[in-house]
């Protein structure tokens, strides 16, 4: 298995049972408020172009390009579609012109020509109406965990899916608070410190929980 890092969430899994391209987000969203830092656009993205699997964590729009999705990926890419309750991110792939999908189930694994695929749904309020997930690739020889930004609660059904040879997972908050509030400069500054303990409290506990090998 050789994973590439495409920036943010991104990843670019190759391995001998196929290739699965995972949340590319490479244009800004949100009235260019947000856009990918660091640059990442000497990533090759004609590599990415025919992937033989396309997976989104959910419909954020630092996961979510469909701008990139619409120009670079091919049409005859299968979605692994999480087990959500509404179908949002189906029609919203389905409007860029995708039409192959799996259905996956919450925490079970599916098999497709070697590979051992698993979608950890996160449906709860703090996910908010779009959802979340995580995604465990297995294929006979790696296991990796892509956590993403995701907050799975249940970790002992994730771990017993490893041992993981790797682990990916977010160590800080891609938010606009507090920084759109109007907060005294030290308050500001209090508060943002604050996000950015928490944020790397909660990876490091995740981190130490999955015991991934990297």
């Amino acid at each position: 298995m050789q994973i590439t890092f495409l920036g943010q969430a991104g990843l670019f899994i190759e391995t001998k049972h196929g290739t699965i391209v995972c949340d590319p987000w490479f244009n800004p969203a949100y009235f260019a408020s947000w856009f990918p830092f660091p640059s990442n656009e000497d990533v090759d993205i004609e590599k990415l172009g025919r992937p033989d699997y396309l997976y989104l964590s959910h419909l954020h729009h630092d996961h979510f390009d469909p701008q990139f999705l619409r120009d670079h990926v091919w049409k005859e890419a299968t979605i692994l579609l999480p087990d959500f309750p509404l179908d949002l991110q189906e029609r919203a792939l389905r409007d860029i012109g995708f039409t192959k999908f799996i259905y996956t189930k919450n925490c079970e694994t599916v098999e497709i020509d070697g590979l051992h695929l698993t979608i950890v749904a996160m449906v709860a309020p703090i996910d908010g109406p779009l959802g979340d997930s995580s995604l465990i690739v297995n294929d006979g020889e790696t296991c990796i965990f892509n956590q993403n930004d995701s907050r799975p609660i249940d970790l002992d059904i994730l771990t017993q899916f490893g041992p993981y040879d790797a682990h990916f997972l977010q160590f800080s908050g891609a938010i606009w608070y507090p920084m759109v509030y109007q907060f005294p400069e030290k308050m500001m500054q209090t508060l943002g410190r604050k996000k950015r303990e928490n944020e790397m409290a909660r990876s490091l506990r995740y981190a130490q929980q999955i015991n991934a090998s990297f």
